[in-house]
């Protein structure tokens, strides 16, 4: 349905200017619409569309600069805002978007600029001073945030939860007296509430008043607090005081709270390997590492619960993943190989035991590399062995949490394209080349231009058995699809001989073959083709792509051919070394089509694809750029050159094209942006 909702509003751009003012505010209120209903990457396209036919309005930017924030694009999100606030210094709406945006962006001191100007028109909004509050407090004028404080509670002396607030804010000043103060106050003046106990609690905990913070949580949980931190935090204080029972109670609710708590499980886990529950316990060391396989002393705990329970292969994975990560990790080594002993197979043991010795021996030449290595919030180091097995009451206060919201999301919608797509992961992976074939998948949300006259024309001759498309996303044929093609292969075969002078014939079959995986054939039929037709731009094209296809596929093979790594490393390093000049031919083919067609944005994308793979990055930013001159809303080349400024480590222009990308419908890019900041 909304697809065909988007098809129509773009016809209706062909009808006139007469109808601009009518269509302009339908596709506002249209894309109004989608921003409500948390369709944000199909508002950002309406929005695109109000901006292109009337640029001097300012509701579209303001409205898609909300989409952006919506993402995770703030870098994009401010952009829009001062667009916005450019053409109407009058909206408050847009200076408390752009203040949000600014706040996430770290940039505190103008956030709070621009929540004081909007507090300038709305003087009472109270969404805009616990901003400035926030703003405030962020760039550390914590006498500024309590006067804005104080000034809330006279408009809004309701509002007891601000006691909670300003202790917080007096806990930043080191001032703890008044900070109790302000938490007594909120116990007074709300004694149901379990806010006020939990935050006490908490001071009491930093303090090592575990007396004083048990009563505090218990207090709060009296309260029906359905904080999981403050379970989590008597169960700490439970196991301090030596009541197990009781945190196993505890970390048991927290976890029923919170199913997505890792520090719920990971103490759970703990607790449980120390009572000797080691089933249970390896249980919930496997939840921890579902959600978050990082976490290498949840690793390490669960290798060592799988020998006690003699799962000597688990241990063996888990001990080979922490070596992954940290080749320099002593308790690896002498755990793979006690495993290997358990399994009798003395050979592996003895190699690991002469790794292990042999690190140790060296241990001084490995230290700088060891200290490089280490990972400080998972804890492995090579002192671990002596420190793993002392009180875990150290390992529970690391994991003490006062109102910290580690929550995984969960989109309420099927579509990986509607809601909050940033928080759906996705892998850092360039876009691909582009192909001319007759079949592709369609994406409505994408801008990228793919028409160009000489495919329209060439299509027009009616020379194929199908029109041909120009697409980065390739379908995978069925078996049907399969079967047509090799018949109109054998078709077309038939009607060639040693005689045929038709470049056309010949490209019409190498199409075939490459739809078919017969790189080589078709190949040999583009070579023939260019041979009869030295103008033919479409051949050069195609052959460059297949031809490149086929470099990857063999390189793709080589990966998986299971030769050992250092006799893989050298047939890798000679096929490179003999495929230089077929990339090379490549380059070359791409050249031409752009001395042939030097509009063909195409043919410079996929250049600098190729020179991404080579190392060769400033030219390939060059060509990235090259394309994106021709079609200013080619939405992959935004991303590719994104992903590349990155690697290079020029963050804001990366970002800012992964921002242009995202608004342009690769909703991938706000992921990226998410994890990249």
């Amino acid at each position: 349905m909304k697809k065909g909702i988007f098809i129509s509003i773009v016809l209706l751009f062909h009808l006139g200017v007469c109808f601009a003012q009518w269509n302009t505010d339908r596709i506002l209120t249209i894309g109004r619409n989608a921003l409500y209903f948390e369709d944000y990457v199909l508002s950002i396209q309406y929005f695109n569309q109000v901006i292109k036919i009337k640029p001097f309005l300012a509701e579209p930017y303001m409205y898609r600069s909300i989409a952006k924030i919506q993402l995770g694009d703030y870098e994009g999100a401010e952009i829009d805002g001062t667009e916005a606030i450019t053409r109407n210094p009058f909206l408050p709406q847009a200076f408390y978007a752009r203040g949000f945006t600014r706040m996430k962006l770290g940039k505190y001191h103008e956030a709070a600029e621009d929540f004081t100007k909007a507090l300038e028109f709305s003087p009472n909004a109270l969404h805009l001073l616990i901003s400035r509050i926030d703003a405030y407090e962020r760039t550390e004028n914590y006498e500024a945030a309590v006067r804005d404080i104080d000034a809330y509670m006279k408009i809004n002396p309701r509002n007891t939860g601000l006691w909670y607030e300003k202790g917080r804010i007096y806990l930043s000043m080191k001032d703890t007296v008044e900070a109790e103060n302000a938490f007594n106050q909120l116990i007074n003046a709300d004694s149901t509430s379990f806010a006020g106990w939990s935050a006490r609690g908490l001071l009491k905990l930093q303090r090592k008043n575990f007396n004083g913070a048990y009563e505090d949580y218990s207090t709060a949980i009296r309260n029906n607090s359905n904080y999981f931190g403050d379970y989590i935090n008597r169960g700490i204080i439970n196991v301090e005081q030596k009541r197990f029972m009781e945190a196993l109670a505890d970390y048991d609710q927290a976890v029923k709270l919170e199913p997505n708590s890792v520090m719920a499980y990971f103490n759970r886990a703990i607790l449980r390997s120390n009572l000797g529950d080691n089933n249970n316990a390896l249980s919930d060391f496997v939840q921890v590492l579902k959600m978050d396989s990082s976490n290498m002393e949840a690793r390490y705990s669960k290798a060592l619960l799988e020998m006690k329970l003699r799962n000597y292969r688990s241990a063996i994975a888990d001990y080979n993943i922490i070596l992954n990560k940290h080749p320099y990790f002593l308790p690896a080594y002498w755990g793979i190989a006690d495993a290997y002993d358990a399994m009798n197979n003395v050979r592996e043991a003895f190699k690991n035991r002469q790794i292990a010795q042999d690190l140790e021996k060296n241990k001084d030449n490995f230290r700088e590399k060891i200290r490089r290595d280490l990972d400080a919030k998972n804890m492995i180091a090579e002192d671990i062995p002596k420190g793993i097995t002392k009180s875990r009451t150290d390992v529970f206060n690391r994991y003490a949490t006062q109102n910290i919201n580690e929550t995984g999301y969960d989109s309420k919608y099927a579509s990986e394209k509607r809601g909050a797509v940033q928080n759906k992961f996705v892998d850092v992976v360039n876009e691909k080349n582009f192909v001319l074939t007759y079949y592709s998948k369609t994406d409505a949300l994408r801008q990228t231009n793919l028409y160009h006259p000489e495919i329209n024309a060439y299509n027009r001759k009616k020379r194929l058995s199908a029109n041909i498309k120009i697409t980065c996303d390739e379908i995978a044929l069925t078996n049907e699809m399969i079967d047509k093609h090799f018949q109109t292969i054998n078709e077309i075969s038939s009607r060639i001989n040693d005689k045929t002078t038709d470049a056309d014939i010949y490209f019409h079959r190498a199409l075939e073959f490459a739809l078919v995986q017969d790189f080589e054939s078709a190949i040999d039929d583009l070579n023939k083709a260019i041979a009869l037709r030295s103008d033919f731009m479409l051949a050069y094209f195609t052959r460059a792509n297949i031809r490149y296809k086929y470099i990857d596929y063999m390189r793709n093979s080589l990966r998986e051919s299971g030769s050992g790594i250092i006799e893989q490393k050298e047939i890798y390093v000679a096929f490179e070394n003999e495929k230089k000049f077929d990339v090379e031919l490549v380059m070359r083919d791409l050249d031409k089509v752009n001395d042939l067609q030097p509009d063909f944005s195409f043919s410079y994308y996929n250049k600098a694809n190729i020179l991404c793979t080579q190392q060769d990055f400033r030219t390939a930013i060059y060509n990235y750029t090259k394309a994106i001159e021709i079609d200013r809303d080619f939405a992959e080349a935004y991303f590719n050159r994104g992903l590349t400024y990155l690697f290079t480590g020029e963050d804001s222009k990366g970002l800012s094209d992964l921002s242009k990308a995202g608004e342009l419908g690769i909703y991938q890019a706000y992921n990226l942006i998410q994890r990249f900041k």
